[in-house]
Order: C-alpha cells, then structure tokens, then sequence
C-alpha cells in the first residue's frame, strides 16, 4: 500500500460524506483528518499529526525542515498505523490554495513520505458552480450582515478575488502537475456525476484506487448523504430577511441556532439538515450566455483530461 493519500475535497463533490462516512470509519485507513469535532488544528487526528502536516500542505511559504519532518514519519507516525492501513487526508481547502503552493506540498510529500497518491474528485462547472453559490447561501451564517448576494455578485466577487474566471472551478491544473510528478498510476480522478449515476460503481473504483475493501466502504456509505440541499422557501426568506435593516439587526443578535431555525435548519452531530417539506429545492437558472460562457472556459481543460485519462466526460455533458 502506498505511504500517504491525499484527498483534493473541491466543494460540492460529495467530499463531507466521503470524510464522514466513509474516510474516518474504514478499517483499513487510518484517517489523519479532516476529522468531526476534532479539536487539533485543521481537524487532524492529534497535534502533532498537525504539525507535521501542516508545512507539508498548508504552510508552504514557510521555511521548511526536512529532516524533522522525515523522523517524526518515520519514527512516530508509521509506528502508529497498522500494516493493512493506509494513512489518508482529507480537506475541502487543498484545491484553493493556488497552483504554486500546490506544486510546493507534491515535492514535499514525495520528499518525506516517499510513495504518495492523490484523490481528486471533479464535477462539471454548469452543475458545479450553481452548487457553490447556493452552499454560500447555507454555510455562511453571517450573510445576512450585508445585503442579500444574488448569484450574480457572488460569480462576480469570486472572479475578482480569485483573478479569473477560471479560477472559480480549476482543476486541470491540479491534476497535471499531480500526474507529472507522481505519475498517471498514482493520481486517481473520478467524477462526481459517476458518484451521482452509480454510487457503488463509484465507490468500488475509488477503493480499488485505495486499496482498500470495496464491501466495506460500500456498506459505510449506504443511505449517507451530509448537508442536505437548499429549498426555494428557505432562500426566499434569506431575502426576506436581508430586505431591511431590521431583519438584518434581528439577525445578526440572534444566537446561531436561532438563526438557523429561522430559515429552516437543524444542525445534528455537525451534518446540516433541512427542517422544510413539501419544497422544491432551489435552483440556480444559468442564463445561455453564462452557460456558453463556463462551456468555453472549461473545454481546453476537459480536452486534456480526456485525452490524457480517458475520463468519460462527454457521457455526463462536459463541455468537449
């Protein structure tokens, strides 16, 4: 089995039910994290996982020593992982970080831990992005502090603070550098419309990338589902709430939990559950000339992957 896998968690690839259901229960990982109420920085299994961790994936701009980091793996670490598992990480922030800082953690891994393997999951931009905006609207309990953010601003705001368009929903990059680095067999893409189509298929080609036990893994994830989806209703309110500056103060007094029972939420054990019925999921209507215009931007993209990992994108409508 491979030293160290690395999980890239890009947003609404069905990342949290990966970690939770699956990554932090398998008999056959030892799961450094990103683990539920974990206390230790980046949710890590202990603080000194994170402080190995850490220069290796977030804190690459720092001096690094290389040394320490090869003795505390070799001597600390290992020792504490089973001969039949592997170590694995997961964080939904390794692909936002920028492609330098990116490039930086592949040639420390492969510095310290030798054998290493990454996981990435990708999704089509025209779902992905609408995705995106409406978990803006679920996670960030502090919206209502500004004006309501319609789709528009929110692609706008994220162009601007990203640099490009591209930028929003980039993932070729990733992969290529992953791939020549640590070459075809040791990054494994899979597409989360595979996940959306087939689950067990999907589940089975990621742990025969693994390693692991399939049954396993199958078993772990059956009937999981975490964050469950936005309804019309509950954004309606969000700008019901957000059109007035007493909405907003009433809002931004009110304890956390209040806040999310006004809008139809309950937190349990950390997973987001909806508490609407008899609702129609809310949606985001890509206008054509938005629709032709991410079409455009990821077409170069999607070539490569097709030609260099035959990746069925055409079957689930990326853009070729």
């Amino acid at each position: 089995m491979s030293d160290m896998v690395i999980h890239i968690g890009f947003s609404k690839t069905a990342t949290t039910t990966l970690q939770r259901a699956v990554f932090q229960n398998h008999s056959q990982i030892y799961y450094l994290g990103k683990i539920l109420k974990s206390q230790h920085g980046h949710q890590c299994i202990s603080s000194d996982t994170y402080d190995f961790i850490a220069p290796l994936l977030w804190k690459t701009d720092q001096p690094f020593d290389l040394d320490a980091a090869r003795k505390f793996f070799a001597e600390t670490l290992r020792p504490r992982v089973d001969r039949n598992k592997i170590m694995l990480g997961s964080w939904e922030d390794l692909g936002q970080r920028g492609m330098a800082s990116f490039k930086t953690s592949l040639d420390r891994l492969v510095a310290v831990c030798g054998t290493c393997k990454i996981l990435i999951v990708i999704r089509n931009p025209v779902s992905r992005i609408p995705s995106m905006y409406l978990q803006h609207l679920r996670g960030n309990q502090k919206q209502l502090v500004k004006t309501f953010i319609t789709f528009e601003e929110w692609l706008d705001i994220e162009e601007q603070r990203l640099g490009n368009f591209e930028e929003i929903f980039s993932y070729r990059e990733y992969i290529e550098s992953a791939v020549g680095l640590l070459g075809t067999e040791n990054v494994g893409v899979f597409l989360y419309e595979e996940f959306d189509a087939d689950p067990d298929q999907y589940l089975r080609g990621v742990s025969a990338f693994l390693g692991v036990d399939a049954k396993e893994t199958i078993d772990l994830a059956e009937g999981e589902h975490h964050h469950t989806r936005l309804f019309t209703s509950q954004v309606d309110q969000m700008e019901t709430l957000n059109s007035s500056f007493i909405g907003r103060l009433l809002w931004r007094l009110s304890s956390v939990d209040k806040r999310k029972e006004s809008i139809g939420f309950s937190d349990n054990e950390g997973v987001i559950q909806t508490t609407v019925a008899d609702d129609v999921p809310a949606s985001v209507e890509l206008s054509p000339e938005m629709t032709q215009r991410i079409l455009d931007a990821s077409r170069e993209d999607n070539h490569w992957l097709v030609n260099n990992l035959h990746l069925e994108l055409e079957k689930y409508g990326y853009a070729l």
